[in-house]
């Protein structure tokens, strides 16, 4: 059972974020990206990544952890925020949603949102966040773009200025102008804004396990 403690002994809880998709949909990419983007925003961030047996077409994911100070522990067991860009992840990575975190569903590539989320949080952005991607720009390679504008509106955890310096860094220019525009529509997709979570001081241990174990 966790036990919330404010004292000086303690040290900040990261912000822990999870995205989850299959290799070739750009969430290791869309992780990337927003991690440069929180430490433009002075932010201390950890990223880390997983791959499954294949890189193209096996379930990845991409773990970004931030807090305004140091962070002792690299992974997370549970994640403030999922963003499941395919239903293998939304099945396999739903589960690791904290209580009233925010669960994020590409409704396009993902189906049933499983029942057991309504207890948990009532924080949903379900959107065909793929097929936006399709109709706009005649492919789906920006829906991560997409995702992040529609990420930073929501939950106002970044700049809008560094995440578009971070996209035009790991972008190639070719596509720069396009990136940029699926950044804006991500922004415009979603009037609700959802905090992650209250900032609590809490007891942060060296030995916490990971959910990659």
């Amino acid at each position: 059972m966790r036990t919330d403690v404010y004292s000086s002994s303690a040290t900040d809880t990261p912000f822990s974020i999870r995205i989850t998709g299959l290799g070739g949909q750009g969430n290791i990419l869309m992780g990337t990206i927003l991690a440069d983007a929180l430490a433009k925003d002075g932010k201390w961030v950890i990223q880390t990544q997983a791959y499954g047996a294949q890189v193209r077409g096996g379930l990845t994911l991409c773990d970004v952890l931030f807090s305004d100070e140091p962070i002792d522990f690299p992974m997370a067991k549970v994640f403030d925020m999922i963003f499941a860009m395919h239903d293998l992840g939304l099945k396999a990575h739903a589960k690791y949603l904290k209580n009233n975190g925010i669960l994020f569903v590409d409704t396009s590539m993902c189906g049933q949102i499983p029942r057991f989320i309504q207890s948990v949080t009532k924080k949903l952005v379900a959107l065909p966040i793929t097929q936006m991607s399709e109709k706009l720009f005649n492919s789906n390679v920006f829906a991560n773009v997409i995702n992040l504008g529609l990420v930073a509106s929501t939950t106002k955890i970044v700049s809008y200025d560094n995440l578009k310096n971070a996209i035009l860094e790991h972008v190639s220019p070719k596509y720069a102008e396009q990136d940029i525009k699926a950044l804006e529509e991500g922004y415009q997709l979603s009037q609700k804004v959802y905090k992650l979570r209250e900032k609590l001081k809490i007891p942060y241990s060296k030995g916490t396990s990971s959910a990659f174990e």
